[in-house]
């Protein structure tokens, strides 16, 4: 009998949604374990292995897999038969095609969002520390100051022409979707559900916030991204975002 999976995740990250849900959809069990926003570099470090300290680390019992599409691929490879990736090779290549376009959107939405949320402390707190213990949290709370210029420097924040281009691309990504689904198809390849819907569905969230998601439907969290959210609100793409989640998101027995 293979060893339950153990899923080291954010709460608040899309990507860290991508894999679990790639998980809950394909009924593989597994232990969710959320690590807190910069209490958990030194893990990641330790866990992946690869110099990164991005989430999500799918731990197997035999080493861990850091990465949402390397962890989709050991999936493949060692939960056969896996749906979510079909087996005729043209789809297969247009599914992780899809995967890979709407993975390096993800990075821009991060951007998107964070340019709104960041220089509201309490919220981005509240939102880091939903998983921490008394202690992470008043470390948190004490550390927001230098984890927010870190990060301000890391997503570019002060550059607005960095911030106009997540704007962009985020648009972009949505505009792609709708042009795909325009004929009224639910599934982006093939007939089923496959990785491709999930990871666009899910690097979407953070802006679209469906109710389907444990965080994106909090009333703060909410709140802090409300500038975006109102502006896409009307774009057909969001609404097949919300649909898919509507759908096929089926809450996490995991979180």
């Amino acid at each position: 009998m293979a060893a339950t999976l153990k899923l080291h995740t954010f709460s608040l990250s899309h990507f860290s949604e991508k894999a679990r849900w790639l998980l809950d959809a394909a009924g593989i069990a597994y232990v969710e374990e959320p690590w807190v926003p910069f209490l958990h570099i030194v893990k990641a470090l330790r866990k992946g292995g690869r110099g990164a300290t991005t989430v999500p680390v799918l731990d197997t019992g035999k080493g861990c897999v850091q990465d949402s599409t390397r962890i989709l691929l050991w999936l493949e490879q060692h939960r056969a038969p896996f749906a979510l990736l079909p087996t005729e090779p043209a789809l297969r290549e247009e599914v992780l095609a899809i995967e890979d376009r709407f993975d390096r959107v993800g990075s821009y939405v991060i951007r998107y969002a964070y340019s709104v949320v960041l220089d509201k402390p309490q919220g981005v707190i509240a939102l880091w520390t939903i998983d921490a213990t008394p202690l992470q949290a008043r470390i948190v709370r004490l550390g927001f100051p230098l984890m927010q210029r870190i990060l301000r420097k890391k997503f570019k924040l002060d550059q607005p022409a960095a911030v106009a281009t997540a704007e962009q691309r985020f648009g972009e990504a949505l505009d792609w979707l709708a042009a795909q689904v325009k004929d009224g198809r639910q599934y982006l390849v093939g007939d089923c559900l496959s990785a491709a819907d999930i990871t666009a569905a899910a690097l979407l969230a953070p802006i679209v916030c469906p109710d389907q998601h444990p965080v994106y439907c909090r009333a703060d969290y909410r709140a802090g991204v409300a500038s975006l959210r109102d502006k896409w609100s009307g774009h057909p793409a969001t609404a097949w975002v919300r649909d898919t989640y509507r759908t096929h998101r089926h809450p996490s027995q995991n979180l």
